[in-house]
């Protein structure tokens, strides 16, 4: 057992817990791929993972094994741990025991793990500078009001009335931070917390991702990649052979709200006989190139294989936004900083200029 797993002060249920914390998904299905194509049984398979010298998740195999032993399929067995096991998985592997061949579902599901992984990190690497650049520059604007600005107090202390208003009020946060540093310090972990606590909440990035889809040029590039993890997540399940309007239900989870109720009126017009290109377009959830790759997915009975190719595309759209972005965002933040640390000294020294001034 892993060391996690041998920790004295946990309880059961606790290591399970830790345990389905760093189930790594994608790895299980890479190494479940590897021995179920050298012809070893899900069952074997299982068993052998399980024992995996310093496997955190050995808890999460096991039962995983001793489920499929009591003749669950894979799926079943995988469905029952929802809070680990994405709801795709399981689904294409539930139409891969129809033929009792798990290896191209489960080579298909690491593909797309692959591929949606990559969008996302093209979009936080974009937003990486941003952030750090954001940070320090807090961080010396916080010096400067902090511990430059009370220095200067002082020398100022006996202009009183004179001093121009800004400079005035300036000065006086800067010594109400500098007197009482700890309740700054707290108070500023509280707007982190807050800040953290946002991000976290499902209506705050739904709130979050409503405003950014205001901007024009960042609109496009979040579109692109919802469109992209769309098209992907639908191609896995195709080429699993689930049907169409089942498909669509499946991807409505991965959506924002907006998109998965254009989504359902989608599957609702797909079910009453339109065609998958025709009720994605009149719902907005396919662009021009995407479309014209579903037409011709219909015309040769290869939609699924089209869909790949649409979220090929998008996926590269994705990647030329992030990168533009990252070179636009930067310095705008810079300019932006540079401005506000600039405004905090040139209030530090407008009395000296105010007194040099008066002496000429």
């Amino acid at each position: 057992m892993s060391g996690l797993l041998r920790l004295p002060g946990m309880s059961a249920g606790a290591r399970a817990a830790a345990a389905r914390r760093r189930f790594d998904v994608d790895l299980f299905c890479q190494e479940l791929l590897a021995l179920v194509t050298a012809g070893i049984s899900v069952g074997e398979a299982l068993e052998t993972l399980a024992r995996k010298d310093g496997a955190a998740s050995q808890s999460v195999l096991a039962q995983l094994h001793a489920r499929v032993r009591e003749g669950l399929p894979l799926s079943t067995a995988l469905a029952q741990q929802p809070e680990i096991f994405p709801i795709m998985l399981c689904e294409s592997l539930r139409a891969a025991e129809r033929t009792s061949d798990y290896g191209p579902a489960l080579e298909r599901f690491v593909r797309y793990r692959r591929l949606t992984r990559q969008v996302r990190e093209k979009l936080l690497a974009a937003s990486i500078y941003p952030l750090i650049l954001l940070g320090v520059s807090s961080l010396v604007l916080l010096f400067l009001v902090g511990y430059v600005v009370p220095r200067f107090a002082d020398v100022y202390a006996d202009m009183g009335d004179r001093l121009p208003a800004a400079s005035r009020m300036l000065l006086w946060i800067g010594t109400c931070i500098s007197a009482q540093p700890w309740i700054a310090i707290a108070g500023l972990g509280l707007v982190v917390a807050a800040i953290v606590a946002a991000v976290r909440s499902a209506g705050f990035r739904a709130a979050l991702l409503g405003v950014l889809h205001r901007i024009p040029r960042l609109r496009d590039v979040l579109a692109a990649a919802e469109f992209s993890r769309l098209y992907r997540t639908l191609a896995l399940l195709l080429h699993g052979g689930i049907p169409m309007v089942a498909s669509l239900q499946v991807a409505r989870g991965l959506l924002p709200p907006q998109l998965a109720r254009r989504l359902d009126a989608s599957r609702q017009a797909i079910s009453e006989g339109r065609s998958f290109s025709d009720a994605m377009q009149a719902q907005g959830l396919s662009t021009a190139v995407a479309d014209r790759f579903f037409r011709v997915g219909e015309g040769s009975g290869s939609l699924a294989q089209m869909m790949d190719r649409a979220a090929d595309f998008h996926e590269d759209e994705v990647s030329r936004g992030a990168d533009w972005l990252g070179r636009v965002i930067g310095p705008f933040l810079m300019l932006i900083m540079g401005v506000v640390i600039g405004l905090v000294v040139v209030l530090m020294y407008m009395p000296i200029f105010s007194l040099a001034e008066a002496i000429q």
